[in-house]
């Protein structure tokens, strides 16, 4: 569902495991697939993302969620992102 918005290139064709992270990403996250298919481009960086997001969110990182989600809504904010 990769859109028009922003000026990163995209990957089209994902290897079948950042297939599966994909489809994780669409039933845990949400549909817009921009961010994943972008840090796609670059291997580590995704790991990396991916790694970082489980931790976040998992509950792990003991966290505040409602802190969590007030840090991505500003850090959305301050980069003019829609997400």
């Amino acid at each position: 569902m990769a859109n028009e918005l922003g000026h990163l290139p995209k990957v089209e064709e994902l290897n079948d495991l950042d297939r599966l992270r994909l489809e994780t990403w669409y039933d845990k996250a949400y549909s817009d697939d921009n961010l994943f298919r972008t840090l796609a481009n670059d291997p580590a960086t995704l790991e990396m993302f991916l790694s970082w997001v489980g931790q976040v969110y998992s509950g792990e990182s003991g966290f505040d969620r409602e802190m969590i989600e007030m840090c991505r809504i500003r850090m959305a904010n301050v980069n003019e992102c829609f997400h």
